[in-house]
């Protein structure tokens, strides 16, 4: 499968998507895109024909402010057609800026509020479990997002129940909201956090298809104790202005800066 492809038509749907609206917030969205790619073109098991089935596996993006990543990676998964993407954030429209549980097949958490995914992630988990079913649960956090108590406590909570079929991924593209997560609140290796809560941990380059592919391919095989990917990104990827800039956080694009942009994306 060419994922550079894939990916670089999921950025343009992105960047489509949100330029039409006036939206904001891609600089998150594209540093998740290599993730999304892969995960849903090689990973995530569901059938667009039966998108409630119970069996499926569940991608949760806690990081909801990114909502045009996940919309426009379920179109490209046939979840729902393009044209949907046309609606994002007009009034009245069920494809909110963040995402509202049940609006279209694949949005499976309203998230937005950060620090609630791995929460509704560990409680999916461990139902699917209880129930017998061999479902995986896949969450996308924001490194930002990390700096959240609750994201800690169910990291113990998922350990505690040996949640391995949870598979934790951050995006860790060293930005949030209000600057450098370093200047923002200092906490250090992300990834030795959830080492230390128990969780099976690998770090990758999060824009570096076979090192995505692979993590994955562990993950889901992985028996024992939850997984969590903290992935090495760069905010705004694939958009030379717009990479590892914090107002792209903020920013909507104007019609030079789109024409730029998917330019660059051809």
């Amino acid at each position: 499968m060419d994922y550079a492809a894939e990916a670089r038509a999921l950025r343009k749907d992105i960047l489509t998507t949100l330029y039409h609206a006036g939206g904001s917030f891609s600089g998150g969205a594209l540093s998740c895109a290599d993730i999304i790619t892969v995960l849903f073109r090689r990973f995530m098991r569901f059938d667009p024909a039966h998108p409630d089935a119970p069996d499926r596996d569940m991608f949760l993006l806690s990081k909801g402010h990114c909502s045009s990543a996940l919309y426009a990676g379920l179109v490209s998964a046939g979840m729902f057609p393009r044209e949907v993407l046309e609606h994002y954030g007009a009034d009245g429209s069920t494809l909110c800026i963040h995402p509202k549980r049940g609006a279209y097949p694949g949005i499976d958490i309203s998230s937005g509020s950060l620090g609630h995914g791995l929460p509704q992630g560990t409680g999916s988990a461990l139902a699917a479990r209880i129930i017998g079913s061999d479902a995986r649960v896949f969450v996308l956090l924001g490194d930002g997002e990390c700096n959240e108590g609750s994201i800690w406590e169910n990291a113990a909570f998922a350990n505690r129940q040996k949640l391995d079929n949870l598979t934790v991924i951050v995006d860790r593209n060293h930005l949030q909201g209000c600057g450098r997560d370093e200047e923002v609140l200092c906490y250090g290796d992300i990834g030795e956090k959830f080492r230390a809560f128990g969780f099976h941990t690998i770090d990758i380059d999060g824009h570096n298809y076979e090192q995505i592919e692979g993590a994955l391919e562990i993950a889901v095989h992985w028996k024992g104790s939850p997984t969590a990917i903290i992935a090495e990104t760069v905010k705004g990827k694939g958009v030379s202005f717009m990479e590892d800039r914090l107002e792209w956080h903020y920013k909507s694009m104007n019609d030079e800066q789109y024409a730029q942009a998917m330019e660059e994306l051809r």
